[in-house]
Parts: structure tokens; C-alpha cells; sequence
């Protein structure tokens, strides 16, 4: 089991990017809003919440008196820790950011693409790193006909490793159809924790709704589904006190968990939070369990 400790792409940090931020007009203090009226400010889109609204910034309306937040624009979608949303580009979206701190990997999720592209670029200019991930797949398939006739599909969430230090410049270039989403970049550092082992779990968490009226005719409020890992994993005696600091590390924090390197051929891959841990000693080997929930 691996860990990826994100590292948050701020606004200084995103050099550019081909996805505009015209969602909505930009916010200005002199004009007055109708209740409804929707706004771009701080790289968020904010929804007035009464009429005659003037001058209230909503960046600094804290009670929600004037604005609510209705989420991150579509070029912050893929950074603003929601899988669900995704950044919608054409052919491509590209992102170039200069990495504050030394980093190794790079998580993408909910993608709907062909292909990943991830770039480093020195402060000098040498490029240290140019690799493109192919993200067309088929299913398992045990005959020709099912091979001829199965559709392809492809990968939504991929980790890519990297050398990514500090001040260089990483550019991501995400290809698809005419249309191409990405939910989310995660980057940070890889931390080991354990070694996967039988027992690892797979669910889904369904907060949708389900109600029956009065002739028992069932009606569904759809909501978020998320995804649940059960990780099962096995440490030395020896290395029980930086499992358990990891695990403190991350607790209340969005990260990344992972079974192993390579492709994730059981879905084991989640971006979200830790639920619930615990870590058995043993005389020689430790038995562990982290249960992750992924952001909705």
C-alpha cells in the first residue's frame, strides 16, 4: 500500500492553461445584482442570494448574507479537491505549473480522455522528463468475436511517476475527443507504507434517497455515489511507529491511496479520506487495515 501526501496547486503556482475562465461575467463592484445572477470571483463561481446586491464582494462575504459559493470554475475543477466535477476542454487541456516543492508523482481521476502527457521542464530549460500515458483499454475478453466486438474503453484514473523538483515547470497535456474532462490532478510525494495482501475489499457508499409514497411506488433523489477501499496490508514489527505516524499524517486530509505501482487492474486506487485504520503487532509482522472513502 502507497500513499501520495498532496501538495495544492495555488494561483501563483498555474502558469497557464487553454481553459478560460469565462463561466460567468467577473464580479465588479459597481454593479447591482438580481438575486440568481451569477459571478466569477477568486476562481470560483458565486450565485446572488437577494436583489440590489452592490459592492459586496463575495470573497470576503464570510455569513453567506449576499453569495453562495456554487463551486470552482471549470479550469480550477480539475484542483479543487472534487472528483465528481470535472474540467471540460475540446481537443486537449493543457495546464502548465510551476512546482513549489520536490515532488514524485502525479494522480489524474475521473478522466475522460485518450491520453495523459506529462512534461518537466528545468528552470534552465532542459527537459528531464517527457512521457505520454495511453489511456485506451479493452475489457477482458476470452474469445476473437468478443475481441472484434467489444467496445473500447478507457483508463479514468492513472499515476504517473516523475521527477518533479522544485521550481521547475510541469506541463500537462490531457488529449481527447472533441470533448475531453478531467476530474481531478492530484500531485505530491509517493510514501510506502506496506505490502498489499489478500483481504483488500472493494464497495460503493450510495447517499441518494429512496422513498416509497403512499402505494408503495418507490422514487430515487439521485446524490453522490463514492467509492470504498478496504487495504489490507503487512509491515514489520519494526516499522509499526511510522506506519502509525503516516496514518496521523494523513487523518482528516485528502490523499491518495494505492495498492502497488503499475496499472490498477482491481480498482484499488483511491483519492479521498482515510475512515478508519488500525494495525495489529505481531512478533515479526504487523497486520494493518485503512479503510478510504473517495471524494464524492
Amino acid at each position: 500500500m502507497r500513499i501520495i501526501l498532496p501538495t495544492p496547486v495555488t494561483p501563483a503556482a498555474l502558469l497557464a492553461s487553454n481553459i478560460p475562465e469565462d463561466d460567468h461575467p467577473a464580479w465588479a463592484a459597481g454593479v447591482t445584482y438580481a438575486r440568481g445572477a451569477r459571478v466569477v470571483a477568486e476562481h470560483g463561481v458565486w450565485e446572488s442570494v437577494a436583489d440590489g446586491n452592490q459592492g459586496h464582494d463575495p470573497a470576503g462575504d464570510t455569513l453567506g448574507s449576499w453569495w453562495l459559493r456554487i463551486g470552482a470554475t471549470n479550469r480550477w475543477r480539475a484542483f479543487d479537491e472534487r472528483i465528481g466535477g470535472q474540467t471540460v476542454g475540446g481537443p486537449t487541456i493543457t495546464y502548465s505549473i510551476r512546482l513549489p516543492r520536490t515532488l514524485n508523482r502525479i494522480a489524474f481521476f475521473n478522466l475522460d480522455a485518450a491520453s495523459v502527457r506529462v512534461k518537466v521542464t528545468t528552470p534552465a530549460g532542459a527537459t528531464i522528463h517527457d512521457r505520454t500515458v495511453d489511456l485506451v483499454a479493452r475489457d477482458p475478453v476470452g474469445t476473437f468475436w468478443e475481441y472484434v466486438f467489444t467496445e473500447f474503453a478507457f483508463t479514468p484514473n492513472v499515476i504517473v511517476a516523475a521527477p518533479l523538483p522544485a521550481g521547475a515547470t510541469l506541463d500537462i497535456t490531457v488529449t481527447g475527443g472533441a470533448v475531453t474532462r478531467v476530474g481531478e490532478i492530484v500531485m505530491g510525494r509517493d510514501t510506502p507504507v506496506g505490502t498489499t495482501v489478500a483481504g483488500t475489499g472493494l464497495g460503493l457508499v450510495d447517499y441518494s434517497v429512496k422513498q416509497r409514497d403512499e402505494w408503495g411506488g418507490l422514487y430515487i433523489v439521485p446524490r453522490p455515489v463514492t467509492r470504498t477501499v478496504s487495504l489490507a496490508f503487512q509491515v514489520p514489527l519494526e516499522g509499526a511507529a511510522r506506519v502509525q505516524s503516516i496514518m496521523e499524517r494523513v487523518s482528516s486530509r485528502l490523499a491518495v491511496f494505492y495498492a502497488g505501482e503499475g496499472a490498477d487492474l482491481w480498482g484499488t486506487t483511491v483519492a479521498g479520506i482515510l475512515r478508519d485504520y488500525d494495525l495489529t503487532l505481531g512478533h515479526a509482522i504487523c497486520d494493518g487495515r485503512a479503510e478510504v472513502e473517495s471524494l464524492a
